[in-house]
């Protein structure tokens, strides 16, 4: 009874304000998307072909650059540079800019995020995050006594309003979308937007003084709202000429008085889809409204349901038995597939009737923005999204979707970062198949196998078994490459081999004293890899290799110590040592154990082990949200693996 109430307030409300025209001065309007995947254009209406492979990061600092008045960002996380050096340039010019961050990403990629904040603190910028917190240009951290309620949900928000300051409404500008501003959101599969409309700049601008807390250059800690304590904006409904707009914010407020993005967006699949509907998801949760919508009509037959899922949310979903990786979402009328992009499958798109036929009296519907389809994001999150009806733009987004199935589907492939093999390559990893990812472009880590070379590697990425050797395999290299620089050469010296997203290559080591070592042979040599015959390779590395690996095995070095186990799948240690980890004692735990609570890496565990030494331990639950980057969200995650005996009882 109570969700019917909650969705007749909300139906009334929204109809009761879409009959009228809202305010809107601007003589000049358009909306223009822009997409950094490959689109497929042959399903473009004439003269419609999609802005695919796009520099989205230049068009907002092409936008950054024009202002002549104000520049007013909010952004989740805010790493490149590209972006922070626009923003010291327009408040040198003599703009006001005011940035808006979340508190949990502030600090969590020092290497990018110190730079941005000493630029922005030069120019003279303050900025402002979503605890409360104020970050003056002299360097003084001016922190609430309390944080802002909610301060630990995300400030999901990527959106920056230009030239409100301006007496004028046709210098006003809106940038929003999916792409979070670091060096890999343009590499991640994500869709922005350009709008110039002075309607829906004021809307974006009310929430964005609702969280400044003032209408001056000067941040309000006392009066800044955020999450749940915002209110809805003065206008939803929109237009851009004649293309109907609606623009909507969350998270839902204490007094359920806003619209709804959930209740809306199903309401449209209920009652306005007639033909198809496609998602492009991050994430979408299987048991919210929205999904539920969707699978219901799809199941009856009364449309078609495609669907693009990002690849680790997917897994999730499979490991779950969730409807999303069940058989019945991939035949008839659905298509529901994880993604195959270069990267993370980034994007919030749901488009409805995008196949549909075109009439006067029925138009297709982009819905887009930061708003993941999630629970979170609707109760919790300060999340952005439109609703765009008109068939140009759906289209566009349409071409993005196609591009994105034939990728998933395995009939395209992504754009790749090239390799100069004339480059020594510094920042590097081992992920945990004992690929080495190197960063190939700024923070933007692509994986680069050794050609030529077959090592034993961890099973399909599971704990619990792997191949025999194979973590000394992995311990090997990564003492082969620590404190070296790195260049990668294809055969006969040209460039790498690119097959199923990665790179298969020769790697070069050299030292600080200018010492190389050839990465491929140095594996065979030593025994922790056999040599591989797929691939082009140099005829006489081929040769090289072949004896190595005869070598090794005749000395018994190595995995050859053990002949009839190579290539067997074996228990690793790990699956033992987890068996009696939990319940895990927070102030007795190692690195190590550490390291296998749920969202806690290498660099948190250090954080837990250093303010445990500092504080003398962890008394209860609430305590980690002192440990930067866990929220309410994670400690329910934690909850029940861990307890808090007193540190000394517990030797």
């Amino acid at each position: 009874m109570k969700h019917y109430i909650l969705l007749s307030v909300f139906l009334l409300s929204f109809f009761s304000f879409a009959g009228k025209t809202p305010k809107d001065t601007s003589k000049v309007e358009f909306i223009q998307a822009y997409f950094n995947g490959k689109s497929d254009h042959s399903y473009a209406l004439p003269g419609n072909e999609s802005k695919d492979q796009w520099d989205m990061i230049q068009v907002i600092v092409d936008l950054i650059n024009s202002a002549k008045y104000s520049v007013d960002l909010v952004a989740y996380d805010l790493q490149n540079m590209r972006v922070g050096s626009a923003l010291a340039d327009a408040k040198r010019r003599g703009c006001r800019v005011r940035v808006i961050t979340d508190i949990i990403h502030r600090e969590h990629a020092p290497r990018f995020n110190i730079p941005m904040w000493d630029t922005l603190r030069s120019a003279g910028i303050i900025s402002f995050d979503d605890a409360g917190t104020i970050y003056w240009p002299d360097g003084r951290i001016e922190a609430l006594p309390k944080k802002l309620p909610n301060s630990g949900a995300n400030l999901h928000h990527k959106f920056a309003v230009i030239d409100k300051l301006s007496d004028d409404p046709d210098d006003y500008y809106v940038w929003t979308g999916t792409m979070n501003l670091t060096y890999t959101g343009n590499w991640n599969t994500n869709a922005t937007l350009l709008i110039k409309d002075s309607g829906i700049a004021d809307a974006y601008f009310e929430e964005f003084e609702q969280m400044w807390g003032s209408n001056t250059a000067t941040p309000d800690p006392k009066k800044a709202r955020f999450h749940k304590d915002k209110k809805n904006v003065s206008n939803n409904l929109h237009y851009i000429n004649d293309i109907k707009v609606e623009v909507y914010f969350s998270p839902m407020d204490r007094e359920k008085t806003k619209p709804s993005i959930s209740e809306r967006v199903t309401y449209l699949i209920n009652n306005y889809c007639k033909h198809d509907a496609r998602f492009i998801a991050f994430a979408i949760s299987p048991n919210i409204a929205i999904s539920e919508a969707l699978l219901r009509r799809s199941a009856r037959g009364e449309i078609s349901l495609f669907g693009v899922i990002d690849p680790a949310f997917y897994a999730r979903y499979r490991k779950n038995n969730d409807v999303w990786a069940r058989p019945e979402s991939t035949f008839g009328n659905r298509m529901i597939l994880p993604g195959k992009e270069v990267r993370k499958l980034h994007s919030k798109t749901l488009l409805l009737d995008a196949e549909y036929p075109y009439d006067n009296d029925h138009v297709p519907v982009t819905i887009t923005g930061s708003y993941n389809f999630s629970l979170a994001a609707e109760n919790v999150n300060d999340e952005n999204i439109l609703i765009i009806y008109d068939k140009k733009i759906t289209n566009q987004y349409y071409q993005d979707f196609m591009g994105i199935m034939s990728r998933a589907k395995g009939e395209t492939f992504h754009h790749y970062p090239e390799v100069d093999t004339s480059v020594w390559y510094d920042f590097f990893r081992i992920n945990e198949s004992g690929i080495i990812d190197v960063e190939l472009a700024t923070n933007f880590r692509y994986p680069i196998s050794l050609l030529g070379v077959d090592a034993p590697r961890r099973w399909g990425g599971h704990k619990d078994t792997t191949y025999f050797y194979s973590e000394e395999a992995k311990s090997f290299l990564k003492d082969l490459l620590k404190d070296k620089s790195l260049r990668i050469v294809g055969v006969d010296g040209e460039g790498p081999f690119h097959k199923y997203g990665k790179y298969n290559a020769y790697i070069l080591a050299k030292d600080k004293n200018g010492n190389i070592i050839h990465i491929n042979r140095e594996m065979i040599r030593q025994g922790y890899a056999k040599h591989s015959s797929y691939y082009k390779q140099n005829k006489d590395s081929i040769a090289v290799f072949q004896e190595l690996e005869s070598a090794a095995y005749d000395a018994r070095v190595g995995m050859w110590q053990q002949p009839h186990m190579v290539g067997q799948k074996v228990q690793t240690s790990d699956a033992a040592f987890l068996e009696n980890l939990f319940p895990l004692n927070i102030n007795t735990a190692t690195q190590r154990e550490l390291e296998f609570l749920p969202t806690v890496g290498p660099g948190r565990a250090q954080i837990i082990l250093e303010y445990r030494e500092k504080k003398g331990g962890f008394k209860k639950l609430e305590d980690l949200e002192r440990i930067k980057g866990i929220g309410p969200a994670t400690l329910e995650k934690l909850k029940p693996l861990i307890i808090f005996e007193d540190p000394v009882e517990g030797h």
